[in-house]
């Protein structure tokens, strides 16, 4: 009859406690009737399974009555409830922020007690939290996780407060092999663990970036062929070098048209330098016997440098032909035609006479 009659008192001082928390007057954030009244029912529940002991299937219900309506007991009993089942991490920091809270007015009876359990369970947790401190080699896009929550890369090499029991930590990068560890720490423990990441040798080479500059002609295509790992055999590599074009024929007409034209251009500035001085002493082309020898000299100059002219034209051309008409260096023994280079021209010939200059090719 008495422990009937102790049972209900408490019972009734629970929900008078919880009546008197969850009161209009006493939180200024306005919520619905309907989350204050659901509230009200958690947090009874959660702190009768509290009450006895039953921690475990006290915490879901005080976790969902705080985040319907915060009240500091609730809070203080949900930190202890964390501190019991283990969560020491997790509990004491519920507990400080409880004890940081500003409490406006005189406290109540009730709200004085949950402040000094709050105290007296933050001392004693304090201690047993342990410590670990993770050490890897960092490198780029590097993941880290301790039981699955994701470490920040500014926690590295930092003592992190833990629970104590077993925990895993598993760390990843991009082209490297996943390192993981299992270890055990004791209350009140200091740990260090140590991983390594491995380079994956089944992962994709790296893309090129934006900023290595593509190879825009022959030779640097050649460059770019000669700085990647070596994978050609002989015989392709024979293959490549027989289809680079030989323009040396090319180079040297086109050099031989250049000179021509140069010397016509020299010759024909003399040949008007003589004609100038001899104009007024030589009218149509008739001079007298002592300026004859000039006036022959002169037209000597003016043939020479039409034929230079000639000679260095037909140079540039040839020269233009036979550099888009080159043919492979190597010669191929199998007998394959190379294919017409420019216009269909697979052939082109010149010749240069005292008197004219012919031009031919085959198509």
């Amino acid at each position: 009859m008495k422990r009937r009659a102790f049972r209900l008192a408490s019972t009734l001082g629970l929900f008078c406690t919880v009546a008197e928390l969850y009161a209009p007057s006493v939180r200024a954030e306005d919520a619905s009737a309907a989350e204050t009244a659901a509230a009200r029912s958690l947090a009874v529940e959660g702190l009768k399974l509290a009450q006895a002991n039953n921690c475990t299937e006290a915490v879901p219900k005080l976790e969902r009555a705080e985040r319907l309506y915060h009240s500091t007991v609730v809070a203080s009993r949900l930190g202890e409830c964390y501190v019991s089942v283990g969560r020491l991490v997790e509990g004491t920091e519920v507990l400080r922020k409880v004890l940081r809270e500003p409490q406006s007015g005189q406290p109540t009876p009730a709200l004085s007690k949950a402040l000094e359990r709050a105290q007296r369970t933050l001392d004693g947790a304090t201690p047993r939290i342990a410590g670990l401190t993770i050490k890897v080699a960092a490198v780029q896009d590097m993941r880290i996780l301790l039981d699955g929550n994701v470490v920040p890369s500014a926690l590295l090499e930092s003592e992190v407060p833990i629970d104590p029991g077993e925990h895993s930590i598993e760390v990843s990068a991009p082209g490297f092999l996943k390192s993981t560890l299992r270890l055990s720490v004791s209350e009140g423990e200091r740990k260090s663990a140590t991983l390594t990441l491995a380079r994956d040798p089944n992962a994709p080479a790296a893309a090129p970036t934006a900023a290595q500059p593509a190879p825009s002609s022959a030779a640097g295509a050649t460059a770019g062929s000669a700085a990647a790992p070596s994978r050609d055999t002989p015989a392709s590599s024979a293959r490549a070098a027989a289809r680079a074009p030989n323009r040396t024929a090319a180079y040297v007409s086109l050099g031989f048209g250049a000179a021509g034209v140069a010397a016509g251009s020299v010759l024909g500035y003399l040949t008007m330098q003589r004609h100038k001085e001899l104009q007024g002493n030589c009218p149509e082309d008739m001079c007298s016997p002592s300026r004859q020898g000039e006036l022959d000299s002169a037209k000597r100059l003016g043939n020479m440098s039409t034929v230079a002219f000639g000679v260095g034209g037909a140079g540039l051309v040839l020269g233009t032909v036979l550099y888009f008409t080159a043919g492979p260096s190597n010669v191929d023994h199998a007998g394959v035609t190379p294919k017409p280079r420019f216009a269909g021209l697979s052939a082109a010939r010149v010749a240069v006479g005292p008197t004219h200059i012919e031009l031919g090719a085959d198509f």
